[in-house]
């Protein structure tokens, strides 16, 4: 067995300091801590520091929570937080202080184990300012988490520790071969399907829909969304698409070019990849145009800004922020109509700059605004001597040779989704790069490559719904902990009905999904009574992966897990319930609708329809308490206007019933479909 990792045994963190210390009021009575670390700087910059947020005494039980976002950023990212997303708030209300560290900020190469040594030096050092502040010799029982990338971080942490959390819970779980791979498999999809085949997709998945997410696709759309399918992509998220873009690609993408230059040529090239078979869609899609420069233009930057980039959707965004501003470019003439331009490339043909290259961010017209890369405030602006006459082209090779990664990228059985690209002999049939580049960039987000070996207690949260990190990855990881024989450590939970971004004050799509941060929160207290006191959470939920889709039982009693399962109807004059229903205008409507809580996970708190779109659920329904124990929902409603209505019901649930907790209402929803002519 590897060494495990203490502070204690590091003299690289024998010299903390603390420079600020104050009480605040707001957002709760609390002391405020900022500090760091001397000597932890790397070449003048990214000195490790933290902030730490101590509730007062009465309210204050033993414990911390400690967040690790998806990239290292600023201490004091949780300050702008208001409302359900506010960690700070959560922690002072619930007898835990806060730490959060700058996990010894962005940069790019280097030692991955600083990640987890950071975090580590923070929470050990936490322990000696509580016990000052508190007048205590007990040590603070301590709890990592954090999603998407900064469940790299928190599970890593959780196998290269022991005896700095007593447990831990990461969400949104990525795995191993999860980048680029996922990004690369769903952005093919989205190409091939285009924005009508998206649309039919969306359309068979809602109330009333036919359920077959192939129906009107042709063969080569119908292929690509298998893929993307198998791969994990769930059948349901695919109401992501107006917002969900590529994820992190663009981050990544850079390491790509680092450490596999030559794949790019290749693909186009050489036999096994798709690039070289003339009946691809691949080649089919290609685009190269060659144009010239007409004018060269910077926008005046901006002395502040009220954008923040720190939830799991956004966080990486930090990375590409800084540096030398690039310029607009307007081309002479415009992209042939229909061309796939999403993530093309610019390349300089002649003149000064001839053989700059960047990625393109957006093309309005003949204008190309470009893409800042991985660097952060290193990255420079190539196009400094670029001039008008210069030949250029936009050029979408790259993008669509990404789109195919995953295909030569090929790794080892416990990947079962990646089945489909081995043959009956059992290996892959794609062409295959000489190495795994998604091991290397996971290890360089967890400081170590994770592989369920933990020290703590674990509560792992997947969504069902989410774009970004596969629900697969969940089991995967469960999986792993289990060749370890550390099962008996861990649970996993999955939330329905949500995707990957973890805000519940920005959600993309009200209509179609709910936050988890309530179920994330109370795993977070689930974790602490597991360690403190041996209260055992929630079984690990009932579930069943096939053909990469993560499928979860209709009942909440054989489900299990937090959330209250709701399932809604309506019906309309002598028709009987069902998903659908056809009226006239002025025709009365009844919704019916019954809400399940799992065994010993609370109970239902609110239930509240939104009929027509308004994007409003702060009303509350009567809540009916059956002797089955469910609880019913019977509500009216007379449509005015004809059109095609999805209402929407929006259930909440609390452990203790406690509806002004609003740090941990379980949330889940239901919607039917009326049509009115």
């Amino acid at each position: 067995m590897a060494n495990l990792y203490h502070p204690a045994n590091d003299p690289y963190f024998n010299h903390p300091y603390v420079d600020v210390k104050e009480f605040r009021e707001k957002p709760y009575p609390h002391t405020y801590i900022h500090g760091g670390f001397r000597g932890t700087d790397i070449n003048g910059a990214n000195e490790v520091r933290f902030c730490i947020y101590y509730p007062e005494k009465e309210a204050y039980e033993g414990r911390f929570f400690q967040y690790v976002s998806p990239a290292p950023e600023d201490e004091h990212e949780s300050e702008h937080l208001t409302g359900e997303d506010d960690k700070i708030s959560f922690c002072l209300t619930h007898g835990a202080y806060y730490v959060v560290s700058n996990q010894g900020g962005f940069m790019m190469g280097g030692d991955p184990s600083r990640l987890y040594k950071a975090s580590s030096a923070a929470a050990e050092y936490s322990r000696q300012i509580a016990k000052e502040l508190y007048h205590t010799n007990e040590r603070p029982y301590g709890y990592i988490f954090g999603g998407s990338g900064g469940s790299f971080k928190t599970m890593g942490a959780m196998e290269a520790t022991e005896g700095v959390w007593d447990g831990a819970v990461p969400y949104v779980m990525a795995n191993p071969m999860a980048a680029p791979n996922v990004f690369a498999s769903r952005m093919h999809a989205v190409r091939v399907l285009g924005e009508e085949g998206l649309k039919k997709v969306t359309a068979a998945m809602e109330p009333g829909g036919s359920g077959n997410i192939y129906e009107g696709l042709d063969d080569v759309q119908k292929a690509a969304l298998r893929e993307a399918t198998a791969m994990g992509f769930p059948e349901r998220a695919w109401f992501c698409h107006p917002f969900m873009g590529d994820g992190a690609l663009m981050v990544l993408v850079p390491t790509v070019y680092m450490m596999f230059p030559s794949y790019f040529r290749d693909f186009w090239e050489k036999e096994g990849y798709e690039g070289a078979d003339p009946s691809s869609d691949a080649v089919r899609d290609r685009l190269q145009f060659v144009t010239t420069v007409r004018e060269v233009l910077y926008d005046k930057k901006p002395e502040n800004s009220d954008d923040a980039f720190t939830s799991v959707d956004n966080s990486w965004i930090n990375t590409m922020l800084g540096g030398e501003p690039l310029p607009k470019i307007r081309m002479e003439d415009t992209i042939p109509e229909g061309a796939y331009t999403f993530h093309s490339r610019l390349r300089v043909l002649s003149g000064a700059c001839k053989g700059a290259e960047i990625n393109i961010k957006e093309i309005n017209g003949t204008l190309l605004e470009l893409h800042p890369e991985n660097g952060g405030a290193a990255n420079t602006n190539p196009f400094k001597d670029l001039q008008p006459g210069d030949q250029i082209m936009v050029d979408n090779s790259d993008a669509i040779a990404m789109q195919f990664f995953h295909r030569h990228q090929v790794p080892d059985e416990t990947y079962e989704v990646y089945d489909q690209f081995r043959g009956e002999d059992g290996k892959p049939f794609p062409a295959q790069l000489p190495m795994l580049i998604a091991p290397f960039i996971a290890t360089s987000g967890a400081g170590k490559l994770i592989d369920g070996d933990i020290h703590g207690k674990v509560i792992g949260l997947c969504s069902m719904l989410d774009e970004s990190a596969c629900p697969w990855h969940g089991d995967w990881y469960r999986k792993a902990v289990e060749r370890h024989g550390k099962s008996e450590n861990f649970r996993l939970y999955y939330h329905d009905n949500s995707i990957h971004d973890d805000r519940a004050g920005y959600l993309d799509d009200r209509q179609r999904q709910v936050d988890y941060l309530g179920t994330l929160h109370q795993a977070l207290l689930d974790v602490a009574a597991w360690a403190e006191k041996g209260i055992e959470p929630l079984p690990t939920m009932n579930y069943t992966v096939k053909d990469g889709q993560v499928s979860l039982p209709e009942s909440a009693s054989r489900r299990g897990g937090m959330q209250p399962v709701v399932r809604a109807l309506v019906s309309a004059g002598d028709t009987s319930f069902g998903k659908k229903v056809t009226v006239r205008t002025g025709e009365r409507v009844c919704f019916e609708t019954v809400i399940e809580m799992p065994p010993h996970a609370g109970s239902v708190t609110k239930a509240a329809w939104d009929y027509e779109k308004t994007n409003d659920w702060s009303g509350s329904e009567e809540l009916l308490s059956q002797p089955d124990g469910t609880v019913k929902v019977v509500t009216e409603h007379v449509f005015t206007k004809p059109g095609l209505y999805y209402p929407c019901i929006k259930v909440q649930s609390q452990r203790h019933g406690d509806l002004s907790d609003i740090f941990t209402q379980c949330k889940n929803l239901d919607r039917v479909c009326v049509e009115v002519i």
